[in-house]
């Protein structure tokens, strides 16, 4: 749960950037993470998620689930991403931070949603997939004279 830099992250991995553990719809987002947490574990794709809160609240609330996904608190982190954002409503200005997941890649943002859902979720899975299978695709093409149209 220490701050996250994107040079820090070798692997194919997932970043997931979400507000506020209190607020409804990111429980509704984080719920949708664990029921794909196991797909991404199968493939050994680590998920990142990043959150405003405090560490410790952060702890109270990830202690419970048994996954493999990786929980931070970083608002600098979110802040250098461009999730944060102040939105004015009725004269109050209040700070929001957008849900956005990207897919990771030799140390570099690959791949962004802005939309969390399983769709979208599925679609970074894929991509994550054929990254981290590329090499290995691209040997079983050139090993096998097989016909360009079968691929």
């Amino acid at each position: 749960m220490n701050n996250i830099e994107i040079d820090n992250i070798k692997e194919i991995s997932l970043l997931v950037v979400m507000d506020s553990i209190k607020l409804n719809k990111t429980v509704v987002y984080h719920d949708l993470f664990l029921l794909w947490s196991q797909a991404f574990e199968n493939m050994d794709i680590p998920i990142y998620m990043v959150f405003p809160d405090h560490k410790d609240e952060l702890y109270s609330f990830y202690r419970f689930y048994n996954t493999d996904i990786h929980y931070i608190s970083d608002v600098g982190f979110i802040n250098q991403l461009g999730c944060a954002q102040e939105k004015n409503v009725f004269g109050k200005k209040y700070k929001v931070i957008s849900p956005r997941m990207y897919v990771i890649c030799n140390e570099k943002l690959i791949e962004e949603q802005k939309r969390i859902n399983n769709k979208s979720i599925k679609k970074l899975y894929i991509k994550a997939l054929e990254l981290k299978f590329e090499k290995f695709i691209k040997k079983i093409k050139n090993s096998v004279d097989i016909p360009n149209i079968l691929w």
